[in-house]
């Protein structure tokens, strides 16, 4: 399995950050825990400020205030797991959608959760993904199974596990 991340450095902050690596590891633990039959693919990163995803939050969803972090899928709809999509690795990478996120509402979060940055972006990433996989968190059984998710990918990878959710 391949996968291409682009990444945007908006805010030069975030370089002391591998988000190349660490979106690759979450994004291929998420196929691996789901057995997604997903070869080769693709998604891009904007590692910004407070103020750039303000700006988009605004744009985009009529929110005008800083978030942590935004996903736009290509998809608008679920991944149905059983499909294989396999043949998308013989011509071209399927592309999964984009990601924005803030480093300073990182930093805070982390902080105030008394948890690494890395982990608190690691968290907020995964998040990210599933929405681009087409998780949603609209009602309570759709945000279990999204938490669980969460919890179950990073649980895999973190070495300091944090409390996430109480289930």
């Amino acid at each position: 399995m391949t996968v291409r991340v682009s990444v945007n450095y908006n805010d030069p902050r975030w370089k002391r950050f591998d988000l190349t690596r660490s979106v690759r590891l979450l994004v291929s633990k998420v196929v691996q825990i789901h057995q997604i039959k997903l070869n080769d693919f693709s998604l891009s990163i904007l590692a910004c400020s407070d103020a750039k995803i303000k700006e988009l939050n605004r744009h985009y969803r009529k929110k005008n205030k800083a978030t942590n972090v935004l996903a736009w899928p290509a998809f608008h709809c679920s991944f149905n797991f059983d499909q294989n999509y396999q043949s998308f690795n013989r011509n071209n990478y399927l592309f999964l959608g984009d990601i924005a996120i803030s480093y300073e509402r990182c930093l805070r979060e982390a902080s105030v959760q008394n948890i690494q940055f890395h982990e608190h972006c690691c968290k907020l990433l995964v998040h990210a993904i599933l929405h681009l996989l087409g998780y949603e968190h609209d009602v309570s059984v759709r945000t279990k199974r999204m938490q669980l998710m969460e919890t179950r990918v990073l649980n895999s990878v973190l070495t300091k596990r944090p409390k996430l959710y109480n289930i």
